[in-house]
């Protein structure tokens, strides 16, 4: 499929951004210290559209940390459907389509689904890193998962518009008349170590006593920081608060981790899961093996966050190579 994109000016993106920002709450990446966040922006002026990959990923957002989902009283339920207007403003390539790859998982969630049908993405160039592995997750191509995507070209940025909200952007008179045709748009870059992802599929199950699970727990300190910053990881664990009046409260969705003792265990007090090593295996087993068995993408889009935030120094890419996926 041929790809028509349009010219913008470096110098036009801030009338884009305004455009933008008039009828969305913006949420750009931004510095913070030496580090770099998605957070809400006013002035074009914050943004950091050159920028390495950000601590968290667009996730939280989408499914907040702790998200009230109803409240409840003597009458009943009220559904706390979420009705804010999200733009996402210079998302890299891979976080864009890590929202693309939750829509999989979530599409038919009311709360989820509420911001996303509200929801504009705007994706923007990178520079691959030496932690990134988006080309081996098939995650370095452009989906309609963006609705806009700049690409960096010279002083310029090519707007590639992939739904029918980017085309509305990019008939603005801030985009040049004359178009550009490509077959496809990709972020090509050396990766540090390729992996050959249905190699990974294959293997994590024929070689479920891998020593490298072994290996590998030993050092684990399961801080859930992995799965905290990575775009994919979704568990959540539901909490009922009451107020000072009985009978009323609400009911909260929060971030979980199945790296965590008590996530797999049930009333009795049985735990699937009682040892580190099978958590940690099970991370893997359903990134790699039954997310593609049911969708056919994995849960990963090679971002690095994990590698980059581990406080043991675990490479996810390491841990695949080991089980033969190269």
């Amino acid at each position: 499929m041929t790809l028509m994109g349009k010219i913008i000016k470096k110098e036009n993106l801030k009338r884009l951004f305004d455009d933008v920002s008039r009828e969305f709450k913006v949420i750009a990446p931004v510095k913070k210290g030496e580090d770099y966040v998605l957070s809400e922006v006013e002035s074009f002026s914050d943004v950091v559209l050159d920028y390495p990959t950000t601590i968290l990923p667009p996730k939280k957002f989408l499914l907040p940390y702790k998200e009230p989902i109803f409240a409840f009283d003597a009458e009943g339920f009220k559904d706390l459907i979420p009705d804010e207007k999200i733009a996402f403003f210079g998302l890299h390539l891979c976080d864009a389509n890590a929202i693309g790859r939750l829509d999989l998982v979530f599409w038919n969630d009311p709360y989820y689904r509420a911001r996303r049908d509200r929801m504009l993405i705007i994706g923007i160039s990178c520079k691959p890193t030496e932690t990134c592995f988006c080309k081996s997750m098939k995650a370095n191509s452009l989906t309609n998962a963006c609705d806009l995507f700049l690409l960096a070209k010279d002083d310029k940025y090519i707007g590639f518009s992939m739904t029918e909200k980017g085309r509305k952007i990019v008939s603005q008179l801030y985009f040049e008349p004359e178009t550009v045709n490509v077959e496809e748009v990709k972020i090509e870059y050396e990766e540090k170590l390729s992996l050959n992802l249905y190699k990974v599929e294959r293997k994590i199950l024929e070689d479920y006593n891998n020593p490298v699970w072994d290996e590998t727990a030993k050092k684990c300190l399961a801080c859930t920081n992995c799965t905290v910053v990575c775009p994919l990881c979704y568990c959540f664990d539901v909490v009922d608060e009451t107020f000072i009046f009985p009978g009323e409260g609400l009911r909260f969705r929060c971030w979980d981790s199945c790296l965590l003792l008590s996530f797999a265990r049930v009333a009795g007090g049985h735990n699937f899961r009682r040892d580190l090593k099978a958590r940690y295996r099970n991370v893997y087993t359903h990134k790699f093996k039954t997310y593609i068995d049911e969708f056919g993408v994995p849960s990963c889009v090679g971002c690095g966050r994990c590698i980059i935030f581990c406080p043991a120094n675990i490479d996810m890419r390491e841990v695949l190579f080991k089980l033969g996926g190269v």
